[in-house]
């Protein structure tokens, strides 16, 4: 197997933020690229008059320097989707240089987050992105208005929203998809007493999402994803997620629908995330949450969980070790 060695210094510090933590990272790494694997069992997703959205929280890519980006790559390709969201771009050269290698595909980075867009360059255009909240506090201020620190609430990732444009033949569709990646942790209660917890984070993370959708993008196609982190309960009640599908206490949930909500309704053996490598619980943590104009389109759409173990053929450690202990879940749907 051809290997190609490049030298990449990271001439600049790039907010990356794990699931457990926030900090800034500066290094300077020796990234091994090696030719892209060929997945027997990875799933084409492409169809013709339908459009594929991946969301996937991608653990510290690279994580492996010799194999997380070939294997990746290979992945992305085989499915052959038509948009993908990343969350936990440690290396964002690495990332550029390998979608300058997939010939179908460009990119977009968040300039305050680890978050990626990847799309299809002869079918998808891109037209603007906002980080949102990006100028509000990152610390947490005891400021009983959670607006005046929105970042702290996104765990000092603010949502980037991207404006789309996808079309096929003679199909087209605008949209705004918001990758999102929450705070870690915590008990999954919510405790109005502690700003600072981890599930209250969350919980208010939603409600200004909520909130700014419901105000600003009432008439627009907006798909909501990314890593919840929703730790507690898996279904409607958790505090994480409540705000767009609970309707019994939140009235604006109307507007909401999740998609992959059958998912978090069990088994737990079909969790976005499975703890192969942790003590905890499996969890669903991973969602897409679309808004009422797109409604139209749940009927002919599919939803899933993309198995990693099942489409490398790698044990789920090697899957956690190498590309990421999150599966990707995706949606497509067929555009009138």
């Amino acid at each position: 197997m051809i290997k190609k060695y490049l030298s990449i210094l990271l001439s600049y510090s790039l907010i990356f933020f794990i699931s457990c933590s926030e900090n800034d990272n500066k290094s300077e790494e020796i990234i091994e690229i090696v030719e892209p694997f060929e997945f027997s069992n990875a799933t084409n997703l492409d169809q013709e008059n339908q459009i594929e959205i991946v969301t996937w929280n991608i653990k510290r890519f690279p994580q492996d320097k010799k194999y997380s980006v070939p294997y990746v790559q290979s992945l992305l390709e085989l499915w052959n989707a038509d948009i993908y969201l990343f969350q936990e771009i440690l290396d964002i050269y690495s990332l550029m240089k390998m979608v300058d290698q997939m010939d179908a595909y460009s990119y977009i980075l968040s300039d305050e987050a680890a978050f990626a867009l990847v799309y299809k360059s002869n079918n998808v255009t891109f037209n603007s992105k906002n980080e949102l909240w990006a100028n509000t506090s990152s610390r947490n201020d005891g400021d009983s208005d959670y607006n005046n620190n929105a970042q702290y609430q996104f765990a000092g990732r603010p949502p980037m929203e991207n404006y789309l444009t996808w079309s096929s033949n003679s199909k087209s569709i605008d949209l705004y998809i918001i990758n999102i990646h929450y705070k870690c942790c915590g008990d999954g209660l919510y405790d109005i007493n502690d700003p600072g917890d981890e599930t209250t984070r969350r919980h208010h993370a939603s409600l200004l999402l909520n909130d700014y959708i419901v105000n600003n993008r009432s008439g627009d196609n907006v798909i909501i994803l990314g890593d919840f982190n929703n730790v507690g309960e898996q279904n409607y009640t958790n505090p994480a997620i409540s705000p767009f599908i609970d309707t019994l206490v939140y009235a604006s949930a109307k507007h909401f629908y999740m998609m992959d909500h059958d998912i978090l309704a069990g088994p737990n053996n079909k969790y976005s995330w499975q703890g192969w490598t942790s003590s905890y619980s499996p969890a669903h943590f991973d969602h897409i949450i679309i808004t009422q104009p797109l409604f139209k389109y749940i009927k002919n759409s599919i939803v899933g969980v993309i198995d990693t173990p099942m489409e490398t053929g790698f044990s789920s450690t090697a899957v956690s070790n190498t590309i990421s202990d999150h599966q990707p879940v995706f949606i497509s749907f067929k555009i009138d």
